[in-house]
């Protein structure tokens, strides 16, 4: 009897066990949802950013007359219509305003996954035992200030897209909009950080990670030390002090070189390690964290911080360093995701059998995007604007090419599986990519599909003259998972179906560190590309091949009616500038 009596114990503490972590992950869990809004919020934020300096932009190039070319907005610039399957759902949003044909202003689209967690966050606060009793007043200010800018935001894009500069004497009421932006984009900070601040004290007291996922826990140990030493950085740089760079630079790739180092130390019992093609291992996310570093802050202390007249030098530094933090943080989110059993079987089971997932549920509260700063100042003397004869004579010869070419429409299909975060691959792409851009015209456009386990359209069909906006796209560019190129070719096809450019140069690039195997389906999309007079180029980006492997390389691709670029030997740089001007 007594052996019974300890054997229904056990089982009790057991079960008791069992539902306090289900409730702890459950929590924590509720608790992200807080952090998935601040970074929904962060993606809305930095468009507002660039149509709030934008504005500013007008009425500095206007101090003489009014100047209509620089009054633009995403507004103005998104101006289509947009249907999608189940969009009536999507109109309980009262930011949403769709026509009589149930189709919505395109640039409203990229509200609404703010708009969805915003109403996620505020159901879970509703519950009368809500997991954000404790910090509740701290989130009303929150969600008041993100109101606020967005409010404010809409006043913007209704004077440019309403064309009220025309009338609006000395441009006061444009003026008074912008002094609002940088009062909310203040407010929004501050209350950011206050709401972060929150979360993890509220995290690490009520509900510490489990003893599972030990490898794991050490590994982020180590990253913590690279996030706690950037967050201190960050500040210095919000206060304006950039006397410490060179400092905080040098603690960086300290941090960096051991992380990489201590990799066998921490992971090397771990599934998967030692294997880079895909970004669902945990050693392949924790390398990613580390290597793709290297290209985003590397350079920022360096940087002499190019800047328009307009705008300080502080507020440039510290904008470009968020761009970058920001990228880290997202590689930050993807190595603690795999604690959570759940969601990661969900987002995984694309490339991985079940019997390679971890299972275990060890939820860990995510890290918040940041936001951008922006202030307005109307102490600023105007331009002193320049003849078309003094702007082509100070052209370089790279811009003169791209003045004197038909007009290009290059589709870059991009390769975005972890293998491309070795050795900065990646980020040397987007870093030409996007210089290529700067010198481009409106006549050119320029459309990205990426490719791993899925394809996805992340521009399309856009005017290089939206030169930040495709910045800030090419930016986000992440890379995990493994190689799937048929879905990106026919993601292409149909791409070009509807937005190819009907008179100039249409052209697709194909950009991978590996070779590509093609079925009957993908050749024959090439085969219909080459019967529509558009080129199929292939970069290669991988590793030096010896003149046997490049001979047959070349060989291969001819045949398929591709050209080659082996970027061993050609400069990257010189290979996308001979694209868009042939």
């Amino acid at each position: 009897m007594s052996f019974l009596k300890h054997l229904l114990f056990t089982a009790c503490i057991l079960f008791s066990t069992v539902c306090n972590a289900q409730n702890r992950n459950k929590s924590v869990r509720e608790l992200n949802h807080v952090i998935e809004l601040m970074n929904a919020f962060s993606q809305c934020h930095q468009d507002w950013y660039f149509d709030a300096l934008q504005l500013q932009k007008a009425l500095h190039m206007s101090a003489q007359r009014v100047n209509e070319n620089y009054f633009y907005c995403s507004k103005t610039q998104h101006s289509g219509l947009l249907s999608y399957t189940d969009i009536e759902q999507d109109f309980r949003f009262k930011e949403i305003t769709p026509n009589k044909e149930n189709q919505i202003p395109a640039y409203q689209a990229d509200y609404i996954p703010w708009l969805k967690a915003r109403e996620t966050v505020l159901n879970i606060q509703a519950k009368p035992k809500s997991e954000y009793t404790s910090f509740g007043a701290i989130l009303d200010k929150y969600l008041a200030s993100t109101d606020s800018l967005y409010s404010i935001h809409e006043e913007l894009i209704n004077y440019v897209s309403e064309k009220k500069y025309r009338s609006d004497t000395q441009f006061q009421t444009a003026k008074k909009i912008l002094r609002a932006h940088e009062r909310f984009f203040k407010e929004c900070y501050s209350r950011l950080k206050e709401l972060d601040n929150a979360l993890v004290a509220y995290c690490n007291f009520h509900y510490p990670p489990f003893q599972t996922h030990k490898e794991l826990q050490q590994g982020l140990q180590e990253l913590n030390l690279t996030m706690n030493t950037l967050t201190n950085w960050e500040k210095e740089l919000y206060a304006e002090n950039l006397s410490n760079n060179a400092k905080y630079d040098a603690k960086i790739r300290q941090l960096n070189a051991t992380g990489l180092k201590n990799d066998s130390l921490y992971l090397y019992k771990t599934r998967g390690y030692g294997v880079l093609r895909s970004g669902f291992w945990l050693h392949t996310r924790y390398r990613t964290f580390y290597t793709s570093m290297q290209s985003r802050l590397y350079w920022f202390a360096t940087s002499k911080y190019a800047t328009e007249p307009y705008v300080k030098k502080s507020q440039q530094a510290y904008n470009e360093f968020v761009r970058s933090y920001n990228a880290v943080v997202e590689d930050y989110n993807d190595y603690i995701a795999i604690a959570d059993g759940l969601t990661f079987r969900k987002t995984s089971d694309c490339c991985l059998s079940p019997s390679e997932i971890d299972t275990n549920q060890n939820v860990l509260l995510m890290a918040p995007r940041l936001i951008y700063k922006f202030e307005y100042s109307e102490e600023i003397p105007p331009s002193i604007p320049k003849d078309s004869a003094s702007v082509t004579a100070n052209l370089s010869n790279e811009e003169l090419l791209i003045q004197k070419a038909a007009p290009h429409h290059l589709v870059y299909l991009l390769d975005a599986s972890s293998s491309m975060n070795e050795s900065g691959k990646l980020a040397h792409l987007k870093e030409h990519a996007t210089n290529l851009v700067r010198i481009q015209r409106e006549v050119d456009r320029i459309s990205v599909v990426t490719f791993s386990g899925k394809s996805d359209i992340l521009l399309q069909s856009v005017p290089c003259n939206q030169k930040k906006h495709i910045h800030e796209k090419i930016e986000r560019i992440h890379a995990f998972g493994q190689t799937n190129i048929q879905r990106g070719f026919e993601t292409v096809k149909t791409l070009l179906a509807s937005d190819k450019l009907e008179k100039g140069v249409n052209a697709v690039l194909l950009l991978t560190d590996g070779e590509f195997v093609l079925n009957s389906e993908t050749q024959a999309i090439l085969n219909e590309f080459k019967a529509g007079n558009i080129p199929v180029y292939f970069i290669y980006l991988g590793k030096p091949l010896n003149k046997k492997e490049t001979k047959a390389f070349r060989k291969t691709y001819t045949d398929m009616g591709v050209i080659l670029y082996d970027t061993n030997k050609i400069d990257l740089k010189e290979a996308l500038l001979k694209i868009a001007t042939e």
